[in-house]
């Protein structure tokens, strides 16, 4: 069964009347870079014109994910300004409409949304927040381009730490690409600031979520400079748009209601194979290996294949603890030569993850994380709780070959209704480590 490939729509804008020759009524259109970026992640788009009405939930129910991208300004009104006569342009009342909606109603069905320039800005008026309406009067800010001159600035932008933008990137600043004159003033309500240029000027904001590990919470960033024209040679930039795709692919790869298979790859639950663990041996000594010593921390067996006597997908999980996750190239390019696939994790910026399949099977997968952190110790104590206590290690295998059986072609399904139980888990073993330690 081929990757689901997901669905992301994206919001046009007006073409004036004659711009398209032999369209004298005008019509819609989307920046080619956005929608270029979306393929090479691996998505399909469609386009959707403002001027769409009706239930803004039931406009998104054939989609994934939502990109919003650049274009003229927002209307002052919308976030009780007065209009700059002299620099206001480009306002589309009813683009304005459908995206506000749009954004809000992503935000109520946690589908993953990726807001480019002026979309970063509508992310944050739509949840209170305002506008500098031209920033050349602003003091102390640099030269962030203008788009009706044609002028572009290129600058960097740092990511604050534990926000969906350092999550992402996994970089400590990156060069982005900036034409914009307005930008963000007062952040809107449950967003944070995610990054900012050198002058102090807001460029990237995301939504606050009540719990950082689950993944099943609105997954939303805006960034106020343009991705798309530097992401073809910039990994950084591109991962914005991979990790819109990401998500919206494990969000659509679920089963539909009233369907008892989902659209992930296929698994299964087996019996426990005692040659996992020279299995993990070998691939460890490869690892260790390929990459710098001085960058690794530690390599584990982690996960059911690590248990002895414990069914499991028969996969070998491996917990690589590293000094820094930050440049990814220092990991990423000597894990790609033993043959891993990448995938970034755009929720935290303590973990990525990577998989080698042999034969068309998945066979090892790596989690690569921060030394001394949350995913490193939650990890551990779940493995060492489980090695020591058999009765429960019994209880999670058999849970696990019910929901194998339940949620077939459903990965995401699957973890997420075993989530419960490895976290009680970790709560105790984290516990009763704390207490010894006391």
């Amino acid at each position: 069964m081929s990757r689901y490939r997901p669905l992301i729509a994206v919001v046009a804008s007006h073409l004036d009347p004659e711009r398209v020759r032999r369209w004298p009524s005008g019509g819609y259109g989307v920046p080619a870079g956005g929608v270029e970026c979306l393929r090479r992640a691996g998505a399909r788009t469609a386009i959707v014109p403002p001027g769409e009405t009706g239930d803004p939930l039931q406009l998104l129910e054939p989609f994934d994910g939502l990109l919003l991208v650049g274009g003229g300004d927002i209307d002052p009104a919308r976030y009780g300004a007065d209009p700059d006569l002299d620099h206001t342009y480009g306002v589309e009342p009813d683009r304005d409409e459908l995206e506000l909606a749009l954004v809000r109603a992503a935000d109520d069905l946690a589908m993953p949304t990726l807001c480019i320039c002026r979309g970063a800005q509508l992310m944050n008026v739509a949840f209170g927040g305002t506008l500098h309406q031209h920033l050349p009067h602003v003091p102390g800010l640099f030269e962030h381009g203008v788009p009706l001159d044609g002028t572009q600035g290129l600058h960097d932008v740092a990511p604050e730490p534990g926000t969906r933008l350092s999550a992402t990137t996994k970089e400590p600043a990156i060069s982005c690409s900036s034409h914009h004159h307005q930008g963000i003033d007062r952040v809107g309500d449950g967003l944070r600031v995610s990054g900012r240029s050198p002058d102090g000027l807001v460029e990237a904001i995301d939504r606050i979520v009540d719990d950082p590990d689950d993944e099943n919470q609105t997954w939303m960033l805006g960034v106020q400079w343009h991705p798309e024209d530097t992401a073809e040679r910039d990994p950084a930039q591109q991962a914005l748009f991979e990790a819109l795709v990401l998500i919206a692919r494990l969000r659509g790869s679920r089963a539909k209601p009233g369907e008892s298979q989902g659209r992930s790859r296929d698994y299964a639950v087996v019996d426990h194979d005692p040659s996992w663990s020279q299995r993990f041996d070998e691939e460890a000594a490869r690892i260790l290996a390929a990459l710098p010593a001085d960058l690794v921390t530690r390599l584990d067996h982690v996960g059911s294949t690590s248990v002895p006597g414990l069914a499991a997908k028969p996969i070998v999980d491996m917990q690589l603890s590293l000094n820094a996750l930050t440049p990814r190239r220092t990991y990423v390019e000597p894990l790609r030569r033993l043959g891993y696939d990448h995938t970034l994790d755009p929720w935290s910026d303590e973990h990525e993850y990577f998989s080698r399949d042999v034969g068309g099977a998945r066979m090892f997968q790596i989690h690569v994380c921060i030394a001394g952190g949350s995913w490193e110790r939650r990890h551990l104590a779940f493995r060492d709780w489980l090695r020591e206590h058999p009765v429960e290690a019994a209880s999670y295998a058999e849970l696990k070959r019910e929901l194998a059986e339940k949620h077939r072609r459903d990965l995401i399904s699957y973890v997420d209704a075993k989530t419960s139980f490895i976290r009680a888990i970790e709560a105790r073993a984290l516990g009763e480590d704390a207490s010894r330690t006391d």
